[in-house]
């Protein structure tokens, strides 16, 4: 009975690792962009968003401005394009925000894995994102 339920309790666990692709393990989540290689996060309490609706629809926000499109998933491969935002002034994130849109419209695919949403443009890992609260 002990190795049944310690089989059990490691197969949990694993899955709970696993990784998941495909338009169900974004559809109607939030996320938040937690790691960003290779980049910079900028110094403020202002953060980069990202939510996925049902209808390949996306919004967020770069920082400062907010930001709506398109998100085309099949399998693992994601395509954002007609992204449009607003355009305040944010002198403090303003690079910030236009090196956060390229990353996203340079996107070609994506996996979650341990629960973070990972976005990749070939192979390469572009952005990290944790579930908004």
């Amino acid at each position: 009975m002990k190795r049944i339920f310690l089989v059990l309790i490691v197969a949990l666990a694993l899955q709970s690792c696993s990784e998941k692709i495909g338009k169900d393990a974004v559809v109607n989540t939030n996320w938040v962009l937690t790691e960003w290689p290779g980049e910079t996060m900028p110094n403020t309490t202002k953060k980069a968003t990202l939510s996925f609706g049902d209808a390949d629809q996306v919004s967020g926000k770069s920082f400062c401005n907010g930001f709506g499109g398109t998100a085309k998933i099949e399998g693992s491969t994601i395509k954002f394009s007609e992204l449009m935002g607003t355009m305040m002034f944010c002198e403090d994130v303003g690079q910030a925000e236009g090196k956060y849109t390229a990353g996203l419209k340079n996107t070609d695919s994506f996996k979650v894995v341990g629960g973070k949403l990972q976005l990749l443009q070939n192979g390469k890992l572009l952005m990290v994102f944790s579930k908004a609260e």
